[in-house]
């Protein structure tokens, strides 16, 4: 009966052939350098290889603003990695290059966009909704707060639970009385705003704008508007905390694309605006100190700030067996918004997640809950890289070459036309 085995051994390399190659897949993993998440991402990966030895991955983490625009040169030449960490901001211009694949929803475990809308907090889905497809699930959402130093205002006798600024007036009339000065130089700054990247240049300046009924960009997104008469007074806002006010020094700093708030955790800065991943950057003994509160509007019975989000993307370019392995990655990496907050901070919009047991009593939930709440958009743009490099510029020439606020502005408009022209 060798003919038996001999059967048997043919048919199974026929069925060996037909499998997918899925045996030794090898999986990049790409998102921006953060500690607490990148920390959180590496256990994600390693719990997942371990449960996966047939398709495992390698995770990689790179500076805020260095990574955005090493993940467009990478989808631009076909380099990309299998699974990407994105912005909502930033998916029309990737969608537009072919970078990002649609994602199959059976696959995420839900029988249509509707019904996966319905297991998450209302809207947070739609900045990854592209010609009615999906093309990225949300790590969390995020927004911007106030962070400020107890201790600080206990030492100029303050009440940082009553004291607390609710206007931009009120940072510049608390920030006087927090700013320390040595030697005519401030060692300590009452406020400040972040001068390291691109990106947080739109993260802070865009709530203001918004405060004053400016936009970056006209309804179309197809001009720039920035110059009007409510982006200067915006933008001259912006600027008067070091040039008016003169209770912050642009020039110094700590912080780093990784630890943006590092001014604030090292105490050299009294207040801060940053979003609810620094709770988990800061740690528990950190955060002893610091006390977060609404973000600063114009009127103080007008919240306004920005909300946007982290979601994660597929390479389009990936075979449909290496598509579904990465369908279930990420339904791994997402599956559990408790952690998520717990480790990183961060809020995971699962429409219960409010509900979960003990996520209620995380620091200063209700704040961030509130603030995201209260936020528009981000700018929606394929240039959006463009558009935050020129924003940056404009700020830097404002701020630290005291150049005329309409004529900078001016300048930035002219910048992003012209890279709106060429889309």
């Amino acid at each position: 009966m060798w003919w038996k085995g001999l059967l048997v051994l043919v048919v199974g390399m026929a069925l060996a052939l037909a499998r997918p190659a899925v045996a030794d897949m090898k999986l990049i993993w790409w998102e921006q350098a953060n500690p607490p998440e990148n920390e959180y991402a590496r256990e994600l990966a390693a719990r997942w290889n371990k449960a996966n030895p047939a398709a495992t991955v390698t995770h990689e983490a790179f500076p805020m603003t260095p990574f955005f625009k090493k993940l467009t040169v990478a989808i631009s030449t076909k380099t990309a990695p299998d699974l990407f960490r994105l912005t909502d901001f930033l998916l029309p211009g990737l969608v537009e290059k072919n970078g990002v694949a649609a994602l199959n929803l059976q696959w995420l475990g839900f029988a249509s966009l509707d019904a996966m809308k319905a297991a998450y907090l209302p809207g947070t889905l739609n900045g990854y909704i592209y010609d009615g497809k999906l093309y990225a699930v949300p790590v969390y959402a995020q927004t911007m707060s106030l962070f400020i130093n107890r201790r600080h205002f206990e030492e100029v006798g303050l009440d940082a639970d009553k004291d607390y600024p609710r206007t931009w007036a009120d940072v510049a009339r608390v920030g006087k009385k927090l700013v320390k000065m040595e030697g005519g130089r401030i060692v300590r700054e009452g406020f400040k705003f972040a001068m390291i990247s691109s990106t947080w240049t739109m993260f802070q300046a865009e709530p203001i704008l918004h405060q004053f009924g400016a936009s970056i960009l006209d309804p179309a997104g197809k001009k720039c508007v920035v110059n009007s008469d409510a982006g200067v007074k915006a933008m001259r806002l912006r600027a008067s905390f070091a040039l008016e006010h003169k209770i912050e020094d642009p020039t110094v700093t700590q912080a780093t694309n990784p630890l943006p708030a590092n001014d604030l955790a090292v105490g050299r800065v009294a207040m801060f605006i940053t979003h609810p991943g620094s709770v988990a950057q800061f740690g528990p003994e950190k955060m002893k100190d610091i006390k977060v509160v609404p973000h600063p509007r114009l009127e103080v019975d007008k919240p306004n700030t920005v909300n946007y989000g982290f979601a994660l993307a597929m390479n389009n370019d990936l075979p449909p067996e290496r598509q579904k392995v990465i369908h279930e990655l990420i339904r791994f990496v997402t599956r559990d918004p408790r952690e998520w907050l717990e480790r990183v901070g961060t809020i995971n919009p699962h429409r219960n997640v409010l509900e979960l047991p003990g996520v209620k009593n995380h620091p200063y939930i209700d704040v961030f809950v509130g603030d995201i709440s209260a936020g528009q958009p981000m700018t929606r743009s394929p240039q959006f890289l463009e558009i935050a490099d020129a924003m940056h510029r404009a700020v830097q020439r404002i701020v630290l070459n005291r150049v005329d606020v309409k004529r900078s502005l001016d300048q930035a408009c002219q910048e992003i036309d012209q890279a709106l022209s060429k889309s």
